[in-house]
């Protein structure tokens, strides 16, 4: 792979994370509320995704159609929750816009559905992706045909910084990405790999990582779901039936039902207020350094607020010293229900926060300051 290639995707890599990252989780005074969910019906238009060996089923039809009846599930069981479509009829959406479109609504989650396919009629079953980094050959070739779309767009060498969908040594740069919501779009492949089982689609392929391009510039919990095999007679025949769909369909909202409830609940309480932070060790802190800095002492005894770095919110528990920390200091954690959030650094002043933020923004993208008040952690 030529050097200048790395170094151009290197860096787009960061600008595109770091640019695109917001906070997009809906926090209200009643805790963490999932609020909007775009659904993603994969190919369109003038790329018709795969295609039955008879010719008659296309994939960009199937999707679109369960993508419809998942988002309409969703408006009646949820009136509060905003259905954001990347596309609604027969359209080729760009990959990257398809992402934008989660970014600038600033989505609490994204699910790509898509129908899988092989040379052979012999692979059978559904499967869920989340963005990560597998060099297994046969998640590869999946990566490769999804990221392929890319080769329909108008001048896509420079939109994608040179990246080329069927050359193996393009993805060994997303190595070099981080995910801030792996955690939860694990949990979310999981739920939905729970709820297909035993439905019309018989085999559980399980939950695969991919250097998927769709994924990759969301900056939400992100999900692609491979309902079934369209290149297979008999799961071909599943993904034509319109009642057959329905039920695949309502497998996927019964996904997002549970892993709504599970996302409330890990970022709210009982009383509605900021989660208080782990009991074990001193208030508001875990496992910490006895040489950290303390925060700002009170003047006239009473506990003075202070701010930090907020760098991760995930379900996993770790030490100050894990190396995913990158040697940030001062790390703090604090438990959000099923959710650990983690800072680093104490200032008495927004602004030195703020730097500080800015400065960490490339270990750590979307990182952003928070305020400790009361042993309590509160965006700003």
């Amino acid at each position: 792979m030529p050097i200048s290639f790395s170094k151009r995707f290197l860096s787009a890599v960061f600008v595109a994370v770091c640019t695109l990252f917001c906070a997009s989780a809906a926090t209200t005074e009643e805790g963490l509320k999932l609020r909007k969910v775009v659904i993603d019906a994969g190919h369109g238009g003038h790329d018709p995704g795969a295609i039955s060996k008879d010719r008659k089923l296309y994939e960009k039809n199937v999707v679109l159609d369960l993508a419809l009846m998942l988002g309409d599930r969703i408006k009646k069981a949820y009136p509060d929750v905003k259905v954001i479509y990347t596309r609604d009829k027969d359209v080729f959406i760009p990959l990257y816009q398809r992402a934008d479109i989660a970014n600038k609504n600033h989505a609490d989650l994204f699910i790509s559905i898509h129908c899988n396919s092989a040379q052979s009629a012999t692979p059978s079953g559904f499967e869920t992706w989340v963005m990560g980094m597998d060099h297994n050959a046969a998640n590869m070739e999946v990566c490769k045909r999804e990221n392929s779309v890319i080769l329909l767009e108008d001048d896509y060498t420079t939109r994608y910084q040179g990246f080329d969908p069927n050359d193996s040594e393009s993805y060994i740069m997303f190595n070099l990405m981080q995910n801030a919501h792996f955690e939860q779009s694990l949990i979310f492949a999981d739920l939905c790999q729970k709820a297909m089982q035993g439905g019309p689609v018989l085999k559980n392929r399980g939950i695969k990582q991919g250097a998927l391009m769709v994924l990759w510039r969301t900056t939400m919990p992100s999900v692609l779901v491979e309902v079934g095999f369209i290149s297979n007679l008999q799961e071909k025949s599943v993904l034509a039936s319109k009642d057959k769909r329905k039920q695949i369909a309502g497998e996927l909202f019964t996904a997002f039902e549970r892993f709504k409830e599970q996302y409330e609940v890990s970022g709210s309480t009982d009383d509605g207020k900021t989660p208080e932070p782990l009991p074990d060790g001193p208030k508001g802190t875990i496992d910490e350094p006895a040489t950290r800095p303390e925060p700002p002492a009170p003047s006239s005894g009473e506990q003075v607020a202070y701010f930090a770095v907020q760098v991760f919110a995930i379900s996993k528990s770790l030490k100050p010293d894990d190396p995913v920390f990158k040697g940030a200091e001062d790390i703090r954690k604090f438990n959000a229900g099923k959710v650990f959030k983690y800072t680093a650094g104490t200032f008495e002043k927004e602004e030195d926060a703020a730097a500080a933020a800015q400065k960490m923004a490339t270990d750590f993208p979307g990182c952003f300051v928070v305020k400790i008040d009361n042993s309590e952690i509160r965006k700003k």
